[in-house]
């Protein structure tokens, strides 16, 4: 099913809603495992980045505000800091408000367990509060959660040292295993394929990635994965698309239409 703000749900209590918030839009999905093909996709543009912005962007999108069997919402934010898995949620918190002291902004915390890290990251101020009231028990986690929960399911066990990519208009997120171990995770603002070239250049000779033997992988917008993929096989041997979840199409049939983080996010249990 095509995503329309004016679908009527009858029973919300059996359906599950995902958001993603970035500056400029909110996309979401909604789907329930009772009902074949039940995916509904759809995005709503924000008039502003401001707080405000967000808040009538989904006060005016109905089908967002109805209580949901399950809510969880990706927030983009580029101002985070991983640490150590032992680090306190206090701590990371105050560790991030350190790294970027100027942002006048909410501190939150997303523990990724299966990398051993937590990702401490901001908010706008005031933005975690209206999630808090306006959706009900919303689970709320970093953008690059998700991605990297399932780029190390495609490389738990593996010997081969891979990156992987994650290539959107104007943002790359990049994720480093080094046979099966966690390295690196970050986002990176790009203009065209040139700029984005480096930083994955420059990430990959940071770690002292194999340009022989390692593997990069690509996901996310076709045309530019596309684009990139002969700028980078001039200086890596093995540079492919990465592998698309096969359960996602359980979903419904429409999944690859779907936002990916989305989709990769309702996969993560």
């Amino acid at each position: 099913m095509e995503g329309k703000e004016n679908i009527d749900i009858q029973h919300p209590e059996a359906w599950e809603l995902l958001v993603s918030i970035d500056d400029k839009q909110v996309k979401y999905i909604l789907f329930t495992p009772t009902v074949a093909n039940s995916l509904i996709t759809g995005e709503v543009a924000c008039v502003d980045d401001s707080l405000q912005g967000l808040e009538d962007a989904v006060y005016n999108t109905p089908l967002l505000l109805n209580e949901y069997k399950r809510v969880r919402i990706i927030v983009h934010s580029p101002h985070f800091v991983l640490l150590p898995g032992e680090t306190s949620d206090e701590d990371a918190m105050r560790l991030v408000r350190v790294a970027f002291p100027d942002e006048d902004a909410d501190a939150l915390v997303c523990t990724m367990p299966h990398h051993g890290v937590k990702l401490a990251y901001l908010l706008p101020r005031g933005m975690q509060a209206f999630l808090g009231r306006t959706f009900v028990y919303p689970f709320v986690c970093h953008h690059l959660m998700p991605l990297c929960e399932y780029f190390l399911q495609q490389n738990r066990g593996s010997e081969i040292s891979r990156m992987f990519l994650n290539v959107q208009d104007g943002k790359m997120d990049l994720a480093i295993y080094r046979k099966g171990q966690f390295q690196c995770a970050n986002t990176y603002p790009f203009t065209d394929i040139q700029d984005a070239t480096y930083f994955v250049l420059n990430a990959w000779r940071t770690y002292e990635m194999d340009q022989l033997t390692d593997e990069l992988q690509l996901m996310g917008a076709n045309a530019l994965c596309s684009a990139m993929t002969p700028e980078l096989r001039k200086f890596v041997k093995y540079v492919m698309p990465a592998v698309y979840p096969a359960a996602a199409m359980q979903l419904g049939r429409n999944a690859m239409q779907a936002p990916l983080e989305l989709i990769l996010l309702a996969l993560c249990e």
